[in-house]
Parts: C-alpha cells; sequence; structure tokens
C-alpha cells in the first residue's frame, strides 16, 4: 500500500446540486403533465356534457316548432 498522506477529496456539490436541479426540473414538468392532463380531460368530459345538453334542448325545441308549424298547416288546410 501506498503510505502517501490523504489529500483534499473534490468538492463535487456544484455536480450534485446541477443534477437535483435537473431531477427536480423533470419531476415538476412530469407533475404539471399528468396534472394537467387530467384537468384537460375533465375540462373536454365537461364541454362534450354540455354541448350535448345544449344540442338535445335545441332538438326539442326544433321538434315543437316543428310540431307546431304542422299543427297550423293543417288547420290551415281545413
Amino acid at each position: 500500500m501506498d503510505n502517501e498522506p490523504i489529500g483534499q477529496v473534490e468538492d463535487y456539490t456544484n455536480a450534485f446540486l446541477g443534477a437535483l436541479y435537473l431531477v427536480l426540473v423533470a419531476g415538476l414538468v412530469l407533475i404539471w403533465g399528468v396534472w394537467g392532463y387530467v384537468v384537460a380531460l375533465a375540462l373536454c368530459v365537461a364541454i362534450h356534457r354540455v354541448i350535448e345538453i345544449v344540442g338535445t334542448r335545441r332538438a326539442r325545441a326544433e321538434a315543437e316548432w316543428d310540431a307546431r308549424v304542422a299543427a297550423c298547416i293543417a288547420r290551415a288546410r281545413r
């Protein structure tokens, strides 16, 4: 074995902090992506339901209107 005196240990603090920063940013982007996907999916489902409700009401109103018009035409033909 070498009996040389032990020197100063290299300082890896900046490398560790740089790697920690990259891991932290990647984790936050992952959380943001998952959270954003869940929120976007919920928003799409809500918008889809609203469109369905509005479409049903509009179709019902149009059918009622068509029925009234048909009744008026039938009365006029008598």
